[in-house]
């Protein structure tokens, strides 16, 4: 027979987060947006994987404070028009709006170089 009560972790999964709201507040936190832009550019610097970069840096701006979208496509040099489209899945960027998404951000980048 089942007990009427809800058990300690019956109650905890219920009231838990979903994945979609702990990954928006996973993004309030400045230092893990950094790190993992960091990861995911050194990732798409070893595989070309371009496609996961621009999603990686989209999750990003889709997860910033609300009405930064302009100023993100201010600071990037892109018509705000264009970065919804680009949001949207509308429009696919080139690798150089990527690289402007960064910096509309508010991160700066430096790339090295190392004999393979």
């Amino acid at each position: 027979m089942r007990k009427l009560d809800k058990t300690k972790l019956e109650k905890f999964v219920e009231n838990a987060p979903t994945f979609d709201e702990h990954f928006s507040e996973c993004f309030k936190n400045k230092e893990y947006v950094q790190a993992w832009l960091e990861d995911t550019l050194n990732e798409f610097l070893n595989t070309g994987n371009v496609d996961e970069f621009v999603e990686c840096l989209l999750d990003v701006v889709k997860n910033s404070e609300r009405g930064a979208i302009t100023r993100i496509a201010n600071n990037a040099g892109i018509n705000r028009a264009n970065l919804y489209d680009i949001m949207s899945g509308k429009v696919t960027p080139r690798i150089d709006t990527a690289f402007k998404l960064i910096k509309g951000l508010g991160y700066k980048y430096d790339i090295k170089l190392q004999s393979a």
